[in-house]
């Protein structure tokens, strides 16, 4: 270790350029990573943020609720089976703000407002009766507040905004909060039918006393028609999620290859221009794992300043970046990243470590590979 701050305190301006390439990788693949995070919660944040464990869908439905129909029978004997299910329904639309003409995409959550399912109020206050929702804070980018007017851009049907919530997104649309009953009606002024069916069932096994094999054969035996779903598998037949997923990850991989490489290549040829400093320290007795030492913990330092220094940059960033930019970093997963990320730049700088094992002190010290 004190060879190392040694030499880099010697060649500042070289191993700060060193620093500035590892933050600027680092920088991009706490990015990427960011970016892979955000647009999942853009697709299934709803469903993911919820307290449901298991989601009870018609067979027909191909795994979406959107497209899904419980009828009201199914719906009173998964209820009477556990106290813990509750109705959930999705509907995308369009809503204009005060009587404005510009339209906004918005997805309908039409829920038991008293019930788990209810997400958290981070300002205004809760749905306290029909004709209110509660707005995803996204929409304050828009210029939303509470006590605004929302105005369902296909029926007419308004509702008062009490309050905003947090990460409740699907399929990149941000969710508006709303009572099964005002659901209803808007499904009644748009279809003209007289009765509404939900969509799905939300099950939360968490304190009900029921265990998932109890519920799946229940749901296999009860349940004609219907099929029994978690909330992994909900997410993942959600429409592009999987596709958008698949393609960020394998961009993660490839910038994390091509940075290994990068970094492999500095390392080394910082290690061959000091060939001769090697060769002396070998020619004085220097043991070979005295320098691979020095050379590891080198390394260490530099990609430790640089992930300090791109954590600082990210974050920094990230607070800035509106609420409807899809960029979700939380520190545990920047710091997998970031360790990741140390773990590769050692792993790198073995290269340059074999090529000082087969230093030889005469030649090295003679100018001559």
């Amino acid at each position: 270790m004190f060879l190392a701050w040694k030499e880099l305190k010697h060649n500042k301006v070289r191993y700060a350029l060193i620093i500035v390439l590892l933050t600027l990788l680092l920088f991009l693949v706490l990015f990427l990573s960011g970016l892979a995070k955000g647009l999942s919660a853009a697709t299934s944040s709803a469903i993911d943020n919820g307290a449901a464990d298991y989601y009870i869908l018609d067979d027909s439905a191909d795994n979406l609720i959107t497209r899904s129909s419980l009828d009201s029978d199914s719906l009173d004997k998964i209820k009477g089976f556990t106290e813990n299910a509750a109705a959930i329904n999705l509907y995308r639309s369009a809503a204009t703000r005060n009587g404005d003409a510009t339209k906004l995409d918005i997805t309908y959550m039409g829920i038991d407002t008293d019930g788990y399912l209810m997400p958290k109020v981070t300002e205004g206050k809760g749905i306290s009766e029909a004709g209110q929702i509660v707005l995803n804070n996204s929409f304050k980018e828009e210029g939303f507040q509470v006590g605004d007017k929302v105005k369902d851009a296909q029926t007419g049907y308004e509702m008062e905004v009490t309050g905003f919530t947090r990460n409740q997104m699907y399929g990149h649309s941000s969710i508006g909060v709303i009572a099964l009953k005002d659901y209803e009606e808007i499904q009644k002024l748009y279809t003209g039918r007289d009765s509404i069916s939900s969509q799905a069932a939300a099950v939360k096994l968490k304190g009900s006393g029921k265990s998932y094999e109890e519920l799946k054969v229940f749901a296999d035996s009860e349940l004609k028609g219907k099929v029994l779903l978690s909330k992994s598998e909900i997410i993942s037949d959600i429409p592009g999620h999987s596709q958008e997923q698949s393609t960020i990850m394998m961009m993660l991989v490839f910038l994390l290859l091509i940075s290994s490489f990068i970094v492999g290549v500095f390392f080394y040829v910082t290690t061959m221009q000091k060939i001769p400093q090697f060769g002396v320290l070998k020619a004085v007795g220097a043991k070979m794992s005295t320098l691979a030492w020095s050379l590891a913990a080198q390394v260490l330092l530099l990609s430790v300043i640089s992930m300090a220094v791109g954590n600082i940059l990210t974050f920094g960033m990230a607070s800035a970046l509106p609420a409807t930019m899809p960029f979700v970093l939380t520190p545990m997963n920047a710091a997998v990243v970031s360790v990741l990320f140390i773990i590769i730049s050692l792993l790198a700088s073995l290269f340059s470590m074999g090529k000082v094992a087969r230093v030889d002190a005469l030649t090295a010290i003679g100018g001559n590979e």
